[in-house]
């Protein structure tokens, strides 16, 4: 159902006949008043059409000028309904002050979605949202847009377009982010010393600042000074006057070793399903809720899983009743030894997961070991690596006090 057919109905309206030797003349009749009949039918002979209550009213001189009949078919619509059953004057209050309900309730924020946001979860946006006082159940009018927008901006700098927009009972918030993962601005004048991070092999060195206390091939230990931030000022015949400190810069990538380790118990607890199963649904109205659900036997585990939605009218006309179905499986647990399969499908599960992080920040794998060793106490998996990576760290130094 549209909005045309439920104003409509709203308003009510009659189908009708038309009986007379000129129909058509009292269609262009109805056309040129600007009644807009629809659902135009020929049956038998005779039209057949609807027109609202309104239009219905205004139609006497037409059809007198016309020379036709009407016979009133069938009454439509909500005047018809309250004037049928006038005597009910309580059913009819009841019916009225539903619609009253309806109408409070649709000044009233009852849906907040988010669209576009990855970097930023649901509720963490709800709860920026929260310290705005912007929540279900507040009244529209104290939603300013515009300043949402600007809050989110503000308060989220990877966001960069933010709409704000209220439709109905919803407040709908599409986002899109920065696709550039921004860095942190290091501070440039401050004079700083590279120093190795771990320890490693260098393989490639390119120095923008400062000067360089080792070279490709050496070994270098963590914490080692790499870089000094320090330019030596000469004067004309070659001999140094003076240091200056500078902010070293440069790319020192080393081969360095890096791996895991992690331990298993022997056994791991099992669960599955026996088949019994427990059905029932629940109701949730504002912040009160009522669970239905059959009851079990004994003492055994259940696990549940939760169906449900928002019920809304018409679109965007949500309303803060919410429903759902409820399905529960009953589970046995027992405990039971690690296969050396799964143990190999753990152990290759650890290895991708540590693999694909150490590529995620740019490191180049050159060998790849993973080993699985059993003992009294349990399963050891360890993976050992080789790789390329930059292991320069800027370590601030202090100027010397004149």
């Amino acid at each position: 159902m549209n909005w045309t057919e439920l104003w409509r109905l709203l308003g009510g309206y009659v189908r009708i006949r038309i009986q007379g030797y000129s129909p058509e003349r009292f269609l262009n009749l109805c056309n040129f008043k600007g009644l807009d009949p629809w659902e135009i039918q020929c049956r038998e002979g005779n039209y057949e059409l609807n027109l609202t209550l309104k239009g219905f009213r205004q139609i006497r001189p037409l059809v007198r000028k016309a020379g036709v009949r009407l016979v009133i078919l069938e009454k439509r619509g909500l005047p018809f309904f309250l004037y049928k059953h006038r005597r009910r004057k309580l059913w009819v209050l009841g019916f009225g002050s539903f619609f009253i309900l309806l109408y409070v309730m649709s000044l009233f924020l009852w849906e907040i979605e988010f669209q576009g946001n990855v970097r930023y979860s649901d509720d963490t946006l709800a709860r920026c949202l929260k310290g705005q006082e912007i929540a279900c159940g507040i009244p529209k009018s104290r939603i300013d847009c515009e300043k949402l927008e600007h809050e989110l901006r503000s308060a989220f700098p990877e966001i960069t377009w933010v709409s704000a927009q209220l439709s109905g009972t919803r407040l709908l918030i599409r986002i899109r982010e920065n696709e550039a993962v921004s860095q942190p601005v290091e501070d440039e004048g401050e004079p700083a010393d590279l120093v190795a991070a771990k320890d490693g092999v260098i393989t490639s060195m390119i120095v923008r600042s400062g000067r360089a206390l080792v070279s490709i091939g050496d070994q270098v230990e963590k914490g080692q000074l790499l870089v000094e931030g320090a330019l030596a000022i000469t004067d004309d015949g070659g001999q140094e006057v003076r240091r200056e400190l500078v902010r070293a810069d440069a790319d020192v990538v080393a081969r360095t070793d890096c791996g895991y380790e992690q331990t298993l118990p022997l056994t791991h607890r099992i669960r599955f399903p026996t088949g019994k199963k427990r059905q029932g649904f629940f109701f949730r109205a504002g912040g009160f809720s009522w669970t239905f659900l059959l009851p079990s036997a004994g003492g055994q585990e259940w696990d549940y899983v939760t169906q449900g939605g928002q019920i809304r009218l018409l679109g965007d006309f949500y309303l803060p009743l919410y429903y759902g179905v409820i399905e529960g499986l009953e589970m046995e647990e027992y405990e039971a030894f690690y296969s050396l399969s799964q143990v190999e499908r753990l152990s290759e599960d650890y290895n991708r997961r540590f693999a694909e992080n150490l590529r995620e920040k740019g490191v180049q794998i050159l060998e790849n070991n993973d080993r699985i060793k059993r003992s009294a106490e349990g399963w050891t998996l360890t993976g050992q690596f080789t790789v390329l990576e930059e292991i320069q760290q800027a370590v601030p130094v202090e100027r010397p006090e004149n």
